[in-house]
């Protein structure tokens, strides 16, 4: 079989949808939606704070092994302000009403959240 061929196949093999059974939620891996409100807070201590209504889509934690630091990644997720407030880009913490502390980060209409692997 040629370079040509085999570089061509490649490119289709990583270029693949998802297919059914490849899907997270058929994979055991179970995502629930977390929705609710909360305070958003800025990092930096201003005493500013927003009340928002947010959705995040949370994955379980998994098993790891021996002690390292579980990796981490920037996930979407969506906030939007109780109020008519609009809410500037930066870093911020969101205290949810139901418990738990989030932290999350907005670029733009964009909003992301750090979610353990």
């Amino acid at each position: 079989m040629s370079v040509a061929i085999q570089t061509q196949l490649l490119t289709v093999a990583l270029w693949k949808p998802l297919g059914y059974n490849e899907h997270p939620s058929y994979m055991g891996i179970e995502l629930h939606n977390r929705k609710g409100t909360g305070r958003l807070v800025p990092t930096m201590p201003t005493g500013v704070e927003y009340r928002v209504r947010y959705g995040i889509h949370i994955a379980p934690p998994t098993n790891q092994h021996g002690r390292g630091v579980r990796p981490t990644r920037w996930a979407r997720c969506s906030v939007r302000s109780a109020t008519t407030h609009r809410i500037p880009n930066g870093n911020y913490f969101l205290h949810a009403d139901e418990g738990g502390v989030f932290q999350l980060k907005s670029n733009g209409s964009v909003w992301h959240y750090l979610s353990a692997l």
